[in-house]
């Protein structure tokens, strides 16, 4: 994830690809192959909203087109007739073995500390970004360990009084 893609709330799908399938877009894949690449069939069988069917080809030939779909058909094994672009195959096996490496404590932190110093963010994103540092670091814990030893931290109470035996007194 880029510092870019926290300014909106919203993500350009053109821009930022999905890391992940939707349900309903792993339900287009298991149907596709089922159907034997018959995608209008896959887009009926999936549930999508049609009125048309021209809306039902559209809505397949978009699918086909996203590189994560095209992976996960090649995930399951699908042979294709020659309608899949392989070089976009390739790319999307890139973005999904990019998303699915662990970034390591210090790559964290140093991309959240960027988030929270950049001032063009929303103020959200920077919120966010300085409640997980906290997290991460173990701010918010209840108990601390010094010496291999658990140190009980201590607990802050209030004792309310009513007003009327405030004024008694």
């Amino acid at each position: 994830m880029k510092i870019n893609d926290v300014k909106t709330n919203r993500s350009d799908p053109q821009t930022i690809p999905n890391k992940r399938l939707t349900l309903k877009q792993k339900r287009f894949v298991d149907s596709y192959i089922r159907n034997g690449g018959d995608g209008a069939q896959a887009v009926l069988d999936t549930g999508y909203n049609v009125t048309s069917t021209s809306s039902i080809h559209a809505i397949s030939c978009e699918n086909l087109k996203k590189p994560l779909i095209r992976l996960a058909l090649e995930k399951q094994g699908y042979e294709d007739c020659g309608l899949i672009d392989p070089n976009a195959v390739l790319e999307a096996r890139k973005i999904d073995e990019e998303n699915n490496r662990i970034s390591s404590i210090a790559e964290r932190a140093a991309f959240l500390t960027k988030v929270f110093e950049d001032d063009s963010l929303i103020i959200r994103a920077r919120l966010k970004a300085v409640d997980m540092l906290n997290k991460m670091y173990g701010d918010y814990r209840s108990d601390a360990i010094l010496n291999d030893k658990a140190i009980e931290m201590p607990r802050i109470t209030f004792v309310y009084t009513d007003d009327e035996d405030e004024k008694k007194l």
